[in-house]
């Protein structure tokens, strides 16, 4: 981390505490109603309760009728320096349960290892971009430009390089596809190396109830979900069309924004295929990849809010509201973060408020969805996965450590990342690589495609709870 975001993180947090020390020695008892409303109610509006919200829609959904093979699809795998973890897509998708004829697999290269070489061997047809280090968004530009013609009726589904695909997830998109003719869809987000540590655990618990709970309920209540960076696809038309106008690092979230404005096109959820990714390994790591997507979920609300919020109005459009506020989003966390020496200084009697927050039923009732939202949204999310083994008790202590991982890391990581986010938010270059190293071998992944199968056909596959990868 740069000197100057160090500065500006433990420096303000000594400040704030020593004026709390000050105000509270002095016997001041400053009112804050002024700034303590205001804030309040612009994280809870922006961030909590929304994620609340989505959690009570969040049944399962019903699953689409399978239906004959007959969509094509482009499968385009960015790597750069990725020759540890290649095989994992490569392999899967290689090995997917639906006709061979109907898709390609083809690994775009930017980098400067043997990622290509290791694709090639694996069956994979590799484009190779100009220039090193393009960046994600840059080598798909890339590719989309050579490998697309101008009536290409394929869609492209878009894979992370350290991914495994769940064996069913071409042959599900496909079920959806021919049913409901959705031009965009995003699949189950799961974690491949959940039980490495602390960290990873505390992501896996994140990553699982955000699949479950928070797209799940987008999907029931706007019919539109978030692209989640992989395990997307879309239209060849229409990525030939809007690709080029992506401008920032989180490609994912401004596409989102760029088809709901220019074509009214609602993202489709389709649990019922999975992708696994891998976590970072440690808090520097976490911390760097967090930076980067602030950076760019900063700068697509500098693009996208305000016409998202003005086309919402005008069309009586609900999910391009709801993507309006969903792009405040960092700035709803600077803020929950930044608010710390209000609730220190309440909690120590330095600050005083008044009104309905300051005693009775109203504060009580949002003390208990404080407290849920930090402990208990991400054990509901998370209960029941089924890679926790071992008895009843076992998975339920697991559970309830798992989600509770979370909370030190969302406060070592996220203030962290914000701040060093706005040292960085001008920069529209790639910023930062998150290294890859859990590569999954070929036992590894035939017993993946085995319990896929066999979550199918019990029926697992038509809920939201498709988790076959990662270990313990």
């Amino acid at each position: 981390m740069p000197a100057p975001a160090a500065i500006a993180i433990f420096g303000t947090q000594a400040i704030a505490l020593a004026l709390l020390l000050v105000l509270r020695a002095g016997h001041w008892h400053p009112n804050i109603d002024w700034l303590y409303y205001p804030t309040f109610a612009f994280v809870y509006a922006i961030w909590i309760l929304p994620i609340l919200g989505y959690m009570f829609a969040s049944a399962p959904l019903r699953g689409y009728p399978r239906a004959p093979a007959r969509t094509r699809f482009l499968c385009l795998v960015p790597a750069y320096n990725e020759e540890r973890v290649i095989g994992n897509p490569v392999r899967s998708l290689m090995a997917q349960e639906y006709p061979r004829e109907l898709y390609e697999v083809v690994v775009v290269f930017d980098g400067t290892d043997r990622t290509n070489e290791v694709a090639a061997a694996m069956g994979a047809r590799v484009v190779i971009t100009p220039t090193n280090g393009y960046g994600k968004h840059r080598a798909l530009d890339y590719a989309l430009r050579t490998l697309l013609a101008e009536d290409d009726d394929r869609y492209v589904a878009v894979f992370d390089a350290d991914n495994i695909v769940s064996p069913n997830y071409l042959s599900a998109m496909n079920d959806a596809i021919v049913a409901s003719g959705h031009a965009c869809l995003q699949s189950f987000h799961n974690v491949l190396n959940g039980g490495a540590n602390w960290v990873t655990k505390a992501l896996w618990a994140a990553c699982v109830s955000s699949s479950r709970l928070y797209l799940t309920g987008r999907a029931r209540l706007l019919r539109n979900v978030l692209i989640c960076g992989t395990g997307w696809c879309c239209r060849a038309d229409l990525l030939r069309r809007y690709w080029p106008r992506i401008r920032t690092q989180t490609e994912d979230i401004e596409l989102n924004g760029i088809l709901a404005l220019e074509e009214r096109v609602r993202v489709a959820y389709v649990p019922s295929a999975s992708i696994y990714d891998e976590k970072p390994l440690s808090l520097w790591v976490a911390i760097r990849q967090r930076m980067r997507w602030m950076c760019g979920h900063t700068r697509v609300a500098y693009y996208y809010f305000w016409r998202c919020l003005s086309q919402g109005l005008l069309r009586g459009d609900a999910a391009l509201l709801e993507l309006a506020a969903y792009y405040l989003v960092p700035f709803a966390l600077l803020v929950s973060f930044a608010t710390w020496p209000l609730l220190a200084g309440l909690a120590i009697g330095a600050m005083r408020i008044t009104g309905p927050l300051a005693s009775g039923p109203l504060n009580l009732a949002f003390e208990v969805i404080s407290l849920f939202f930090m402990f208990g949204y991400q054990i509901v999310g998370f209960a029941g996965t089924p890679e926790l083994t071992g008895t009843p008790w076992v998975r339920v202590r697991r559970t309830i450590l798992y989600a509770f991982y979370s909370l030190p890391f969302a406060l070592v990581v996220w203030p962290a990342a914000l701040v060093w986010a706005l040292f960085r938010v001008g920069r529209d270059d790639w910023l930062y690589h998150t290294p890859h190293v859990s590569a999954a071998d070929e036992r590894e992944a035939a017993a993946m495609r085995a319990a896929s199968v066999a979550a199918r056909s019990s029926g697992v596959a038509d809920i939201p709870l498709t988790l076959q990868g990662g270990t313990l």
